[in-house]
């Protein structure tokens, strides 16, 4: 009895290490994802947010806050600015996600123990920058609470213990811009449709490339030869006929059913939408060329779905991950789309600023993808001669 388990157990263990696609899922397959994971996650909160500062005090107290700022480690100054509508141009521009203001007589006030308050602006279209930095700000003012205290002992010449007792504690004043209730969907709905509309658009397409052929191809068509060009862009175009309106549609229910706000072009976001979902297309097909198989080709997409969407900046910042991270999600279109979307109908942020930002890398990216899907539909369109076909 335990030798034909033992008989069974070896045959299958030596099927699984013959064959490459099981030994890679099943033993490089946890340690890629783990390579992953602690690339994105290690540091444990997002680090060095971008902030401004307005100094309308020029005090001692506010030049320590801000050079206690700048050497902590949630937050980075990105520079100063001369009012907080100044703010504003800066973070459609990814440039800073949260501004700092010390208002007039800050010090004054501090040291004559009259509750003052330190303005905290924050980029709330994504809300694990808010809680690092409101942290980060929050440590930083309970230590300097214990300064003014003793400075304010020293000139009423009052205990430490009793002027700590009568003393107000500096507290931030916080304002969160566009996205002011913190609603976690209007921060992750949008991406988690973008990704869905990805994975289903890649699945089809393989499952569609390799129930066609040349042979079917000159069945339909008998009285003309059919190129290879005319074979790739019907392809293309009936699908994105397809795949356009229903994601278009799933793209727009956050704002249309869930009251999500959209302050963006909806033209622009078309286009943008018009552009990923062609590529999503293109690349379905060239991972089906490589695959060889439908069932192989889904398993590889769910595969890479986990990666894409982690390296993608969806579900930490970008800019605080680290820097082969942030190069592999630049290379995703699926990263510009999410960033064009939740800026565009969160921030409001115009299309001439998105442009060279997002549109432009995922046109490129676009046009890598369409050269992809072509080799991979010509290749797979020549894998039967008898078939015949021309370019």
């Amino acid at each position: 009895m335990f030798n034909t388990w033992f008989q069974l157990c070896w045959r299958e263990w030596k099927r699984i290490l013959t064959d490459r696609r099981i030994v890679m899922i099943l033993v490089g397959g946890p340690f890629f994802y783990a390579f992953i994971f602690g690339g994105v996650y290690w540091q444990g909160r997002a680090k060095h947010v971008p902030i401004v500062v307005v100094d309308q005090d020029h005090s001692r107290f506010s030049r320590e806050i801000t050079t206690a700022i700048a050497a902590s480690e949630n937050m980075q100054i990105a520079g100063w600015v001369n009012s907080p509508e100044d703010f504003l141009a800066l973070a459609r521009h990814e440039q800073a996600y949260a501004c700092v203001i010390f208002p007039p007589e800050f010090e004054r006030d501090a040291l004559a123990g009259k509750k003052p308050r330190i303005g905290l602006i924050l980029d709330a279209d994504n809300i694990l920058v808010n809680g690092s930095t409101l942290i980060g700000l929050r440590a930083i003012v309970a230590t300097y609470q214990v300064g003014v205290n003793e400075e304010r002992a020293e000139a009423l010449g009052l205990p430490k213990a009793g002027a700590l007792a009568a003393s107000m504690p500096l507290a931030p004043a916080t304002r969160q811009m566009f996205n002011p209730t913190s609603h976690y969907s209007f921060y992750i709905l949008m991406g988690l449709i973008c990704i869905a509309v990805q994975s289903v658009t890649r699945i089809g397409c393989g499952i569609s490339i390799e129930l066609d052929s040349v042979e079917k191809w000159k069945k339909d068509f008998p009285d003309r030869a059919v190129s290879r060009w005319e074979i790739f862009f019907s392809k293309v175009l009936a699908t994105a006929l397809l795949v356009l309106p229903v994601g278009g549609i799933a793209l727009m229910l956050p704002f249309v059913l869930f009251g999500a706000p959209y302050r963006g072009s909806v033209l622009f976001i078309a286009l943008a939408f018009t552009i990923f979902a062609l590529s999503q297309i293109c690349i379905g097909y060239g991972y089906a060329s490589l695959c060889r198989s439908a069932v192989v080709c889904t398993q590889l997409h769910l595969f890479m779905s986990v990666i894409v969407f982690t390296a993608s900046g969806f579900t930490w910042p970008y800019y605080a991950a680290p820097e082969w991270i942030r190069w592999l999600g630049w290379l995703m279109p699926l990263f510009h789309m999410n960033c064009i979307v939740r800026k565009s109908a969160l921030v409001g942020a115009p299309p001439s600023l998105l442009l060279a930002q997002h549109l432009l890398p995922l046109i490129m990216l676009g046009v890598v993808a369409f050269a992809w899907g072509w080799w991979a539909v010509r290749k797979e369109m020549s894998e039967n001669p008898a078939g015949g076909g021309r370019d």
